[in-house]
């Protein structure tokens, strides 16, 4: 668990929210899984750098992502 501040949650919700935008302009949409790592990132659950580790050596061994979210203690 990771400790954030207010102005912290703040500058990563505006990223969060800013990242999101680009994507919509190029016709992407984020995935429940990608909601729901943001919530725990927020949350101070995980840190994003964490989720990246996590979610690569996940990838790597299941050759997808598929049911990540759920084996995550974090989620």
């Amino acid at each position: 668990m990771t400790s954030l501040t207010p102005e912290k949650v703040k500058i990563i919700e505006d990223s969060i929210k800013q990242s999101n935008a680009i994507f919509r302009l190029e016709g992407f949409e984020e995935s429940e899984q990608t909601r729901k790592i943001d919530a725990a990132v927020l949350a101070g659950r995980v840190s994003r750098s964490q989720v990246v580790k996590e979610l690569v050596e996940y990838a790597k061994q299941h050759k997808t992502t598929d049911g990540f979210i759920e084996s995550r203690y974090w989620r």
